[in-house]
């Protein structure tokens, strides 16, 4: 495609340089007015120019490593708000990138200014980056370019990813609780079972009569323990890495979501977080003004669980392929009666992002109820746990003191 060379007003007095692709110079001079800014003198690129320009434009120089989704949260929050002040896209990714702790997304979003900078659309910018931004986050920032809306697109963006991160920190937070009792209940289990026990049973040695079976079995697995520790740290770890390894292959990962899924309660529960997403996720993109069928491409991708990933991709497929929607989800094994209706009144009435958000806001609530419940139940039952195994060691130990005293009497 041409290049164009410009120069143009930012602001009441500022006047910058930069270049713009595009097939002709009235394209030239609307994409320059798009990104807030005033053409003041606009013209072709020489061969020359245009070899150099797109060898600049067109590779990131910096290598990512890793980039936190809470980085990618606040960073969308502060574009939005900085656009819905009117504020340029260019001068807002410069005033983002001097106010970013994080280096490496500083680095990132430096050269996003640069690419818009030199005439690249802001959704090309995020394209660049497929580990830090999604196709969902391109495609509806590539849709709020187009339709002359990026403020609101922002908006709902950054409203959308403020509302996945309260679900994951509310989830962490519940967790909490049940994982630390957990901690500590193993921690001091083995601890009694390999340094503690040990030295206590050396008291039985002199005892002439056999031992209660508590005691036995107990003595066994410390012994067990106190010489084989090493042996079981380095098994555990081992184990650990290459299951973790194997769960990441797709075998894997196929066969853990497969099975997660046939579990009585926790299958319904992913099910129910799924719907939530899919709809959310679904409702927020046709509201920004994505066609329904890059939506749906771009939706499939977010699905964690593999095998329902499998049939909303085959819903995709369907669409595209010129089915209704509700036709298409209704040949999905986990997609309710209740959500295939209100999609259908939502697809008659023309207002399809009405009854994806209300399906969201639904399962929504079902799953976060069922998050309290599981969190609620989930302590107590570690708590008990914990309490019968310490109480199985306590009473092994003491029988042997017991019986010794009613031989005595």
């Amino acid at each position: 495609m041409p290049i164009f060379h410009y120069k143009a007003k930012e602001g009441p007095t500022k006047v910058i340089d930069g270049g713009v692709e595009a097939n002709s110079l009235q394209e030239a001079v609307a994409k320059i007015s798009r990104k807030g800014l005033t053409p003041l003198d606009v013209w072709p690129a020489s061969p020359g120019e245009l070899k150099a320009y797109q060898r600049n434009i067109r590779s990131p120089k910096s290598t990512i490593k890793k980039c936190r989704f809470t980085d990618v949260v606040i960073f969308t929050r502060q574009i939005s708000d900085l656009a819905d002040a009117a504020v340029p896209i260019l001068r807002a990714l410069q005033i983002v990138a001097n106010q970013t702790p994080h280096p490496y997304l500083k680095d990132v979003i430096q050269e996003m200014q640069e690419f818009v900078k030199n005439g690249g659309a802001f959704s090309e910018a995020l394209g660049r980056y497929p580990d830090i931004f999604s196709s969902l986050y391109v495609n509806m920032i590539r849709t709020g370019e187009v339709g002359g809306h990026l403020e609101a697109v922002l908006r709902r963006l950054a409203d959308y990813l403020e509302k996945e991160q309260e679900t994951i920190t509310k989830v962490r937070l519940s967790l909490a609780y049940p994982l630390l009792i957990l901690i500590v209940g193993v921690i001091v289990v083995l601890v009694l079972l390999t340094f503690v026990i040990p030295r206590l049973s050396v008291i039985f040695d002199d005892f002439d009569q056999a031992l209660p079976w508590p005691t036995v079995i107990l003595m066994n697995i410390s012994g067990f323990f106190a010489r084989y520790w090493w042996v079981l740290v380095g098994v555990t770890a081992v184990g650990g890495v290459n299951l973790n390894r194997w769960l990441r292959s797709p075998k894997g990962r196929a066969w853990f979501d497969t099975f997660k899924i046939n579990i009585p309660l926790l299958g319904e529960f992913v099910k129910v977080v799924e719907i939530g997403r899919f709809a959310r996720t679904l409702g927020t993109l046709v509201e920004g003004g994505v066609a329904i069928t890059t939506a749906l491409h771009s939706v499939w991708a977010t699905i964690g669980n593999t095998v329902l990933r499998d049939e909303i991709k085959n819903v995709s497929d369907e669409v595209t392929n010129g089915a209704s929607l509700k036709d298409a989800l209704k040949r999905c094994s986990f997609f309710p009666e209740a959500a295939l209706n209100m999609i259908a009144v939502g697809e008659e009435t023309g207002r399809l992002e009405r009854g994806l958000h209300k399906i969201a806001d639904t399962f929504e609530r079902k799953s976060d109820q069922t998050i309290k419940t599981m969190t609620s139940l989930l302590g107590p039952i570690v708590l008990i746990v914990i309490v019968l195994i310490v109480g199985f060691v306590v009473i092994a130990m003491l029988l042997p003191i017991f019986q010794m005293n009613l031989l005595i009497q």
